[in-house]
């Protein structure tokens, strides 16, 4: 999986083609819903959406470059007056394009791996790295059960959110309840023996044969794309100074399409 990852990754951040970077996202969102189930990520790709609009209007309303003017403010407005142009909004896109993908490709490792199978795969070194993290990623749920509960309770209690100071009432109660829990956690893993000597060994998970092919398959989409981008195939795209298509070889394209396996190893095993 972090092989898979790690190449979703590097295709959509060393290219500038929005083909490529498209194809990468439709085969991250595609292995997502054969892991996981589109249900279950609906909160995660509402953010991932209003994060990529918001670099596509960032990108629109503060590059005032291209030739393809869309419409013009006036330029006495402070910050964002001036030309509004097509290429800034494609140029944007690609930008939205490329947060969403690596948001995406990196999402596996929070929905389908527990946090220690995570920690256990790291090296000695960062154990204690590795602890901290998977305690952090522990309490973000909890944090979130913890705002809904405080909120329902403070509604029966006659609270209406009348403007920011409002919400003060049911902030404070959060934070102090997830301080309280992280005191706890800390607490937990001091009588654990947590940092008092080297970290105790555990028989590691054995990859399957599944799992061999998606690390070959991973590496093969890597060298077929860097092949194709020193050779010259995966050419950049640029939106400036006029728009123009995008070119597509079949190779590069076909080393994203092979970020399309987890849809088949992850839908068979399920």
């Amino acid at each position: 999986m972090a092989a898979w990852s790690a190449t979703c990754i590097f295709i959509v951040l060393s290219t500038t083609n929005p083909v490529y970077k498209a194809t990468v996202l439709a085969a991250a969102l595609a292995a997502l819903a054969a892991g996981v189930g589109l249900r279950r990520v609906r909160g995660v790709l509402a953010g991932v959406t209003l994060i990529a609009l918001f670099a596509v209007l960032l990108n629109f309303v503060s590059a005032h470059l291209g030739a393809t003017v869309l419409f013009r403010l006036p330029d006495q407005i402070p910050a964002v007056g001036g030309p509004y142009t097509l290429e800034a909004l494609a140029f944007g896109a690609t930008g939205g394009l490329t947060v969403g993908a690596a948001i995406i490709a990196a999402a596996p490792f929070s929905l389908l791996l527990a946090s220690h199978e995570v920690m256990d795969a790291l090296p000695a070194a960062l154990s204690r790295t590795g602890a901290a993290i998977a305690a952090s990623l522990n309490l973000v749920p909890s944090v979130a059960a913890s705002f809904v509960q405080v909120t329902e309770a403070q509604r029966l209690r006659g609270w209406r959110p009348r403007g920011p100071r409002s919400w003060s009432e049911i902030v404070v109660p959060v934070v102090l309840t997830s301080v309280e829990g992280s005191i706890q956690l800390a607490e937990s893993m001091e009588a654990r023996g947590f940092g008092s000597g080297p970290r105790t060994s555990v028989i590691p998970v054995r990859l399957h044969r599944v799992d061999w092919i998606l690390i070959c398959t991973s590496a093969a989409a890597l060298a077929i794309f860097g092949i194709s981008q020193a050779a010259g195939w995966a050419a950049p795209w640029y939106a400036y100074p006029t728009l123009t298509l995008p070119s597509i070889d079949a190779r590069p394209l076909a080393a994203c399409l092979l970020l399309l396996t987890p849809v088949l190893l992850w839908r068979s095993r399920s």
